[in-house]
């Protein structure tokens, strides 16, 4: 909780004067536009980078960067139901296939350093990936009405706003020692990724359907898997690796049903 209260803290500091400079006037959300924007703020960041830090601690880095795999499914079917995109039978086959394919993944995990609990962790992976489906579709009904850096700043308004009560309470303690590694770490989550990243997931979704935006996001698990395999020396099982190439054959086959 410390850490993500750090990085919604860092980025509202970096997105305050942009929002100052940029935004005038600012613009008033309504009462609709509010209710939205403070939901959009509960899936993502606070529900998606609680869950995200939750899953973590419990299981490897190649096997969270494999569960990313579910996320363009998860939001295109969250599309289909809410929004109502079009989708198809053989997508939502796809979906329950790389969902079986998650299930192996994680029931053939084996306990080691990098995973001491990985259904557990995968579990919690899942629930922020339910965040981040969240965040599509309510920046899909929001529809580009307010610069992508105001709804990142109202996110990590809204995230510090919520998290800061966790300090005082003792449920994120501070840390004993400082570590600069530690702090140039946090920073990054904070400017890179809670600032960057979301800036540019807020401009682009605002842009384009759902399921084209959720076909860039197959880079992530591959990313994530080769990373975790080569800089933290991280191993997986041959069962695992069976699993993954379901997960990664059922995301491909539904990003070709979605061109066609």
């Amino acid at each position: 909780l410390f850490m993500v209260f750090i990085r919604m803290l860092t980025a509202f500091l970096v997105l305050t004067p942009l929002v100052l400079i940029r935004c005038r006037p600012l613009r008033i959300p309504g009462k609709r536009d509010l209710g939205l924007l403070i939901l959009l703020a509960l899936f993502d960041p606070i529900g998606f980078f609680v869950f995200e830090a939750l899953g973590v601690q419990y299981t490897s880095s190649s096997q969270a960067g494999m569960m990313w795999a579910l996320g363009p499914l998860l939001n295109t079917m969250g599309a289909w139901i809410i929004l109502r995109e079009r989708t198809t039978p053989t997508m939502i086959a796809c979906f329950l296939v790389a969902m079986g394919g998650v299930m192996l993944l994680t029931l053939s995990s084996a306990v080691d350093e990098h995973a001491s609990n990985p259904i557990l962790g995968n579990f919690f992976i899942f629930l922020c990936l339910c965040g981040a489906a969240g965040f599509m579709v309510i920046l899909r009904f929001l529809r580009g009405k307010y610069p992508a850096v105001m709804v990142v700043w109202v996110q990590t308004l809204i995230g510090t706003v919520f998290l800061l009560p966790t300090l005082p309470l003792g449920l994120a303690p501070l840390p004993q020692t400082f570590h600069w590694e530690s702090f140039m770490t946090l920073i990054y989550l904070g400017v890179g990724v809670t600032f960057g990243a979301q800036a540019c997931a807020a401009f682009a979704v605002a842009r384009m359907p759902i399921a084209k935006y959720s076909a860039m996001e197959n880079l992530v698990p591959v990313v994530a898997l080769f990373t975790g395999l080569i800089v933290l020396g991280e191993r997986m099982l041959p069962l695992q690796w069976l699993a993954c190439a379901i997960i990664f054959a059922a995301v491909l086959v539904s990003q070709r049903v979605h061109r066609g």
